[in-house]
């Protein structure tokens, strides 16, 4: 019987590129693509071994949506396959509850082994392991993906040097909403103070 693998990615050249790199091998596999996260819920089934999951689908943080799927479908099996080979990013998937990690460089080879240890896997389910809805990764556009246009807004702010009543007139808000965005932006990014967000927005090319 052949594995019912979904390839989630919004660049149709990796897509097509993953399937001819997959066929024509040992395993028997039936591809459905899929290039929003919408649309990877409409196709998922409970007859859906596994899914290539890019990190970013429509400048979206996919791997917040690992916990929900993992849920959803136990039988599933989850594989992060991106073009950002980062340890923290590592970290934050494989606490999500992702099964394995490629990176888009990975040869044909790897890529097949890493597939049929996954889909040979005896746990059933991979439950994530105290999952935080927040980002420490380290990309420019990655982290634009994670923090919400407001947030983004705030953070250059106060990169530039602006106080949180300074950016509230700015912006027309409240000082306390000023200072909960600041909150949850340092929680997203694993950062613990405005001086790290400072140096986070210079380093990263953000402002």
């Amino acid at each position: 019987m052949p594995y019912n693998i979904i390839i989630a990615d919004d660049h149709e050249v990796i897509i097509n590129g993953l399937i001819m790199m997959l066929e024509n091998n040992s395993l028997l596999f039936n591809f459905q693509k899929v290039n929003t996260l919408s649309q990877l819920d409409v196709k998922m089934s409970t007859s859906t071994d596994l899914v290539l999951l890019d990190v970013n689908i429509g400048e979206v943080n996919s791997i917040n949506s690992i916990p929900n799927l993992c849920n959803k479908y136990p039988q599933l099996k989850i594989i992060i396959f991106t073009s950002y080979n980062s340890p923290a990013l590592r970290r934050e998937a494989k606490a999500a509850g992702a099964h394995a990690f490629l990176t888009k460089d990975a040869s044909k080879e790897r890529l097949l082994e890493t597939i049929t240890k996954v889909l040979s896997a005896n746990n059933l389910s991979k439950q994530p392991n105290k999952y935080i809805k927040k980002s420490v990764i380290n990309d420019p556009f990655l982290t634009e993906s994670v923090l919400s246009e407001r947030q983004m807004e705030i953070l250059k702010l106060v990169a530039h040097g602006n106080t949180s009543q300074q950016i509230a007139e700015l912006l027309f808000i409240s000082k306390h909403t000023v200072q909960s965005h600041r909150k949850n932006i340092l929680a997203k990014l694993d950062l613990k103070s405005a001086v790290e967000m400072i140096r986070y927005a210079y380093d990263k090319g953000l402002i």
